[in-house]
């Protein structure tokens, strides 16, 4: 059974939803799910302070009304299906090892970041840290894969490790900066200093980057076979060869830059 969630009325002051997610709620009546405690402000409040809740909806949670300074959605979430139908607030799908997070509009900061597993899809913009580390931490995404539908901030993939990331728009600056491994594929731009520090990992720019950070020199003119593969996969426009550059040298990588059908 799944719960729909309606926010009663939109607040300027933060509301955390960390913790409302599939695995929690599963097997809990809506009177039960409104008793769950989240955070509004520097306050511990029960759900349905904030929220209606009906036992209905699409997939296992799904988040209704002016969600947009609703933050946290589907953080550590490890299976089903949580739905965002407006706009979602800063950290959704933070972290998550599992399932599936889709948002129906935009969402802020720290999109996916440090996630292990699972896939997000949103239809909209994302703001800065798609898929990245947070402060401190040595480890961005490790796993799992985020398709953005619009254009992405800066700082896209931060410290990766591993997994997919595509935007179908354009980036902010440095996307794929000290990334270890993983895939970037940007529609759009890349913005500047597009894998500044990166060690290996690969950055496939569909449209071309505004500016290629120092450490990287071109290396050879060809087409991976993967590449093919790797586009069709997604139904994304046909490659038909690549530029390659290799950084970033200032660190040391092997990092690969593509850019398709012979870049800018």
């Amino acid at each position: 059974m799944g719960f729909k969630l309606t926010l009663r009325s939109p607040s300027p002051i933060p509301l955390e939803v960390d913790g409302i997610v599939p695995e929690r709620l599963a097997n809990l009546s809506a009177l039960e799910v409104a008793k769950q405690p989240v955070r509004h402000g520097n306050r511990i409040e029960p759900l349905g302070e904030h929220f209606v809740v009906s036992a209905a909806g699409i997939g296992d949670i799904q988040f209704a009304g002016d969600t947009g300074n609703v933050h946290a959605i589907g953080r550590g979430m490890t299976s089903g299906l949580i739905y965002v139908e407006n706009n979602a607030g800063r950290h959704a799908g933070a972290q998550m090892s599992g399932g599936q997070l889709i948002v129906d509009n935009g969402c802020g900061d720290w999109l996916g970041a440090e996630m292990r597993g699972g896939r997000i899809e949103v239809r909209g913009t994302a703001g800065d840290c798609v898929g990245a580390a947070y402060r401190g931490s040595r480890r961005g995404m490790i796993g799992g894969s985020i398709l953005l539908l619009g254009n992405a901030g800066h700082e896209l993939g931060l410290m990766m490790r591993r997994g997919l990331i595509v935007v179908e728009g354009n980036t902010g600056e440095f996307a794929g900066a000290s990334m270890i491994a993983g895939t970037l594929v940007v529609k759009g731009h890349f913005g500047r200093r597009a894998g500044a520090g990166m060690k290996r990992g690969t950055l496939l720019a569909l449209g071309g980057v505004e500016e290629l950070s120092p450490g990287f020199r071109f290396c050879c003119d060809y087409l991976p076979a993967y590449l093919g593969l790797l586009t069709k996969s997604l139904n994304l426009p046909a490659v038909k060869r690549v530029k390659c550059y290799r950084g970033d040298a200032l660190t040391g990588g092997q990092g690969e830059l593509f850019l398709a059908n012979g870049g800018p």
